[in-house]
This record gives structure tokens, sequence and C-alpha cells, in this order.
């Protein structure tokens, strides 16, 4: 069984290394593409988002090949089924791999020490490639339980590291810049487009909290959070934090663990510091704090107010 798990291991490396090295290839295509039709303006957050990437792999180096294909190792010799390798087994596990990173996504965005983690994806103001690479230095800690524990029910784990890794070129391919590429409705039918995926990393109220998903849009459809992008409502990339910097390393790592860090420590009672950690961002121990969902039924009240007043002019 050692001889197998060390082939794994193997194999988990060097699919890293030549997936590393076609998205570095294909970002730096974009960058230099964007930079000669001067679309690209900030620099500097093409460079944090590289550097971000570089923070965010050294606990895979150190702790993954233990702790990831460690658990792994584990849920497979303790496995449910024994799947074979068929098209269906392939399909029901990207189908399953996609869901779990729809369902981490969504919790990503519903637990505040888990934006903590995946916020940093989101505070680029400006839409490429590169911002897939984006992360927290304690990843780690989230984006693998989209997938680490599907060998439990019988998949193969080479075949999840295969799922896993395509599943990841298409997340670079769907961060594509606004002003290359447009509005695709035609695709958002079953996939996350490039147009869904900006609703997302925007901070419009309208579309807060919407379209977890990464590859497959019919998540956010059974669930209810989906959002098309709006012909009148141009996605404004970044978060709702004024103190923090896209192009500053520093800040891009640390302010909401800082932010999150003030609000524990001034909380009145046990249970609020607790909430403060558990609740989703934006809550607060005075009146609770207004939430993504709040913001959004605001914005769409109002477009429904609009509507109904163009409506009436029109007769």
């Amino acid at each position: 069984m050692g001889a197998i798990w060390d082939s794994v291991a193997d194999f988990s490396t060097n699919l890293k290394g030549k997936s590393a090295i076609f998205v570095y290839s294909i970002i730096f295509i974009e960058w230099f593409f964007l930079w000669r039709i001067q679309v690209i303006k900030k620099h500097k957050e093409t460079l944090v988002n590289i550097f971000s990437y570089v923070i965010e792999s050294l606990p895979y180096l150190l702790l993954g090949p233990i702790v990831i294909l460690g658990i792994m190792n584990f849920t497979y010799e303790h496995r449910i089924f024994t799947l074979g390798t068929e098209w269906y087994v392939w399909l029901a596990a990207f189908l399953l791999l996609d869901f779990g990173r729809w369902f981490i996504h969504f919790l990503g965005h519903k637990i505040r020490i888990l934006w903590c983690i995946h916020g940093v994806h989101h505070t680029p103001k400006e839409m490429s490639f590169s911002v897939t690479v984006r992360g927290s230095f304690l990843g780690i800690l989230l984006s693998p339980h989209s997938f680490i524990w599907l060998p439990i029910l019988g998949f193969n784990p080479f075949l999840v590291l295969i799922v896993d890794t395509i599943c990841r070129v298409y997340v670079v391919l769907e961060h594509g810049n606004e002003k290359v590429i447009g509005k695709q409705r035609w695709m958002e039918l079953f996939f996350i487009s490039p147009s869904a995926h900006r609703v997302h990393h925007s901070k419009n109220p309208i579309y807060l909290d919407r379209n977890f998903g990464e590859t497959f849009s019919i998540w956010d459809r059974i669930f209810n959070t989906f959002q098309t992008e709006l012909d009148h409502e141009k996605p404004e990339l970044g978060i709702m934090n004024d103190k923090l910097d896209p192009s500053n390393l520093k800040s891009v790592q640390l302010t909401l663990w800082k932010d999150l860090w003030k609000d524990v420590k001034g909380a009145p009672t046990f249970i609020d510091k607790i909430k403060y950690i558990l609740y989703p961002p934006g809550w607060n121990h005075i009146d609770g704090g207004k939430l993504a969902g709040e913001f959004r039924k605001e914005a769409l009240d109002e477009l429904k107010t609009e509507e109904q007043k163009t409506t009436e002019q029109v007769v």
C-alpha cells in the first residue's frame, strides 16, 4: 500500500507542476495582451496576485503530502464502495467535486472566520486570469475540503486529482477581463460564465452573495443563488471594506483578520465573541448589523420601483 501512495504523491506533484506551468503561461499571455491594449492599469494588483499565490502554496508544499494525501489515503482505504474508471464514474466525480466547491464557497461567504480566508480572493478591483491565484496564506484550511473526502465514496485518488485539476483550469478561464470577454448568457443555463463570475466578484448590493458555483451553474439555480449580469448594473469589483488596499500584499492578507480580532476583542460577552467568528460578515452585537441579504433585498426593491415608474411613464 505504501508503494501505491508513493505513486499517488509523485503523480500529484507532477500534475501540480504541469498545471502550474500552464496556468502561469496563460496568466502571462493575458497580462501581456491586456497591457498592450491598455486595459490593465493597476500592475501592483497583478504582483499581489502572484505573491499571494506563492504565500498560499507554501503550506501545500509543506503539509499537502502529509495532510491532504494522508486524508485521501485513509478515506480510500476505508471506502464505502469501490468504483472503476468508467465514463459515468468520471462524470459523477466531476459533479460531486463541483458541488463540494459550491458548498465550501458558500460557507466561505456565510461564516466570518472562513470569509477571512476566502475574502482575500475577492479583494482585486480589476479582473484578470491572475486573480484566480490570489488566495490566503490559510487557504489550505478551506479549499481542499471540496475534494479530499471523495475517496471514501470509492473514487480513485488518481481520478479525483485529475478532475480537480480540470476544475481549476476552468476556474482560471472564467476570470477573464470584462473588456475582453463580454456577457455569455447562452452558457449560463448549465455553466458559470466569466460574466456570471464577475457578478460574484462584485460589491454591488444586488450582486452580493450570488453565483457560488465554479463550473456548473446548476447548484446556484437549485439553491436560488444565481444572478445573471444586468444590462444596467455594471459589476464593481472588490469587497465592502474601505480600509483594505488591494495593491498591498500585507493589507490583502491581514486586514480581514485584524477587523475580526477587533470585533471579537470588543464584544461584551463570550457568546457575542463566538457569534462574530461564526456569523456572516456584517453582523454586530449592537443591532444585528446589515447582512448581504438585506443589501440585496433593498437593491431589488429599488429596481422594482424603477421598473414600475418606467412602465407607468410608457403607459
